[in-house]
Order: C-alpha cells, then sequence, then structure tokens
C-alpha cells in the first residue's frame, strides 16, 4: 500500500473515531441533562409536598383555634358557616421557594353514598334523572361501596353526564349525617320527608342569615296544614359538621407541577381528628 493510501485510511479511521466520540459525548450530555431534569422534578415534587402538607397543618392548627374560641353553639355554627372566609388567607401563601393553597369543605353538606339509604339516594339522582333510572342506578350503587368519588363513572348506568351532575352533592367519607347549615338545596331535597319547597326554604332562610340552632326547627312550620315536623329520623340531620375534607396544594414557583393532599377530620370537640389521608400529583 502506497503511503498517500496508508494517509487516506488513517484519516478515515481519525474521522470515524472523532464521529464516535462525538456521539458518546452527547449521549453522555444527554443522560447528564435527564438526570438534571430528574433531580429538578424530584427536587419539585418535595417542595411541592411538603407545601401541600403544611397547608394541612396551617389549616387544622387555625381551624381548632377557632374552635376554641366558640364555646356556645351559635358561636360554633357561626364559625363553621364563615370558615371559608377565616381561612382565605391561606388560599396562597409564599413557602420559600414553593407555595400552598388551601380548601375546605364540610362533608355533612353532602351525601354519602355508602351511608345513605336507598330512598335518599333515590331522592338525589331523581333530581338529575329519571325514577326508573334512579331506581336502577341506586341499585347498582348498593352492591359494593366506593373507596373513591371517582369510581362513580364506573357505576353500571352512571355515564360521565350525571356522574358531573351529581358530584357536587356525594361524598365517600362522611359519617351520614346532613348538616341543614350548610347542605344545598339539591341535598336537602333528597331526604325522606323534605320537600323541594322546604328545602328551598331552608336555603332561603339561611341567605338571608338565619342560623338553625335545631334539625327541627327549619322543617316544622313547613310541615303542611298541620304544622308537623318532617319525618326525617334524627341521625341523618345535624347543625353543625362533624367531618371536614382539607385540601392542601403545594407547588414551586416556576414548575408546573402541583401536589395535593386530601385530609379528611372529624371533628370532636375542638379538636380534628384524622380520618383518611390521600395524595395526588396534578
Amino acid at each position: 500500500m502506497k503511503r498517500g493510501d496508508r494517509r487516506g485510511v488513517a484519516l478515515i479511521f481519525v474521522l470515524w473515531l472523532l464521529v464516535l466520540l462525538g456521539a458518546i459525548v452527547a449521549e453522555v450530555a444527554s443522560q447528564a441533562r435527564s438526570e438534571a431534569e430528574i433531580l429538578s422534578s424530584l427536587r419539585s415534587r418535595t417542595i411541592a409536598r411538603y407545601g401541600a402538607e403544611s397547608g394541612i397543618l396551617a389549616a387544622t392548627v387555625r381551624i381548632e383555634a377557632l374552635l376554641d374560641s366558640a364555646r356556645s353553639l351559635p358561636e360554633r355554627i357561626t364559625t363553621f358557616r364563615e370558615l371559608a372566609a377565616r381561612l382565605a388567607p391561606l388560599t396562597d401563601v409564599d413557602l420559600g421557594s414553593g407555595r400552598f393553597g388551601v380548601a375546605v369543605v364540610d362533608l355533612n353538606a353532602r351525601i354519602d353514598v355508602n351511608r345513605a339509604d336507598e330512598a335518599t339516594l333515590q331522592g338525589l339522582f331523581r333530581q338529575f334523572t329519571t325514577d326508573s333510572h334512579a331506581e336502577e342506578v341506586v341499585a347498582a350503587l348498593k352492591q359494593a361501596p366506593l373507596n373513591r368519588l371517582g369510581e362513580l363513572a364506573y357505576i353500571p348506568g352512571i355515564d360521565d353526564s350525571l356522574a358531573l351532575a351529581v358530584a357536587p352533592y356525594v361524598t365517600v367519607w362522611s359519617d351520614g349525617s346532613v348538616n341543614i347549615n350548610s347542605a344545598p338545596e339539591p341535598v336537602l331535597a333528597a331526604l325522606p320527608g323534605i320537600s323541594s319547597a322546604m328545602a328551598r326554604s331552608v336555603v332561603r332562610r339561611r341567605e338571608t342569615g338565619e342560623v338553625f340552632m335545631t334539625t327541627t326547627g327549619p322543617f316544622g312550620p313547613l310541615g303542611g296544614t298541620s304544622g308537623q315536623v318532617a319525618s326525617v329520623p334524627a341521625p341523618r340531620l345535624a347543625v353543625i359538621p362533624s367531618r371536614l375534607l382539607i385540601v392542601g396544594r403545594g407547588w414551586q414557583d416556576g414548575h408546573p407541577l402541583t401536589h395535593e393532599i386530601q385530609a379528611v377530620y372529624a371533628v370532636v370537640g375542638v379538636r380534628l381528628v384524622l380520618r383518611a389521608w390521600q395524595e395526588r400529583d396534578l
């Protein structure tokens, strides 16, 4: 082989070597970027999670302080009715490089699909579908308890539109009682013995600022010409909530990931006792 040919082969070999080295460098750089992104994502998720957890803690401390200062029943009822406004400062809180927001839901303003009887569930679903369809849906619901509200759409007979329609009025985390000082009209109207007119009247009276101190008070004047109290079993109704859902969301500024914690608390005196805890990334 001539010297020129050998130089040509060597040049080609060097060029291929440079290409190979370039590919290796590019792969290493890509791996480094991927690892950096993973570390950034893990850091963001950690910040988001602890932000959400901080929100839950801040809300529970605030609620317990409010309950501790509300000694009488009227004060406690007012505290719960104004809870969203009193927790407004916690809706967007700066926490170093992260932030958190908190929302509180009165679960006794909803119907527990696992604890409610068939008559109550049918009374709710009939407001959004036909009587026969409501009976079919309730029969399917009673076959097995739901673990999450999202499972509602998987029940035979419940399509997405029906699930979305009833979702604001149901829960799986309540103790079965209904708070007449917070329950919306569809929830009240679903209870046996309470007509739509009675439920509408209760909501209107609440909107004027009226507070119900007993479970029979709002229904006595509406029980017909005889003035009898609606025949609703006592355990169904309450004047203050016994279950609260606290939703905490945390996130890092400039990062799309948000971590959500849903914590269910039983209201025991002036204390909140944890009953359920679920987390997810959004």
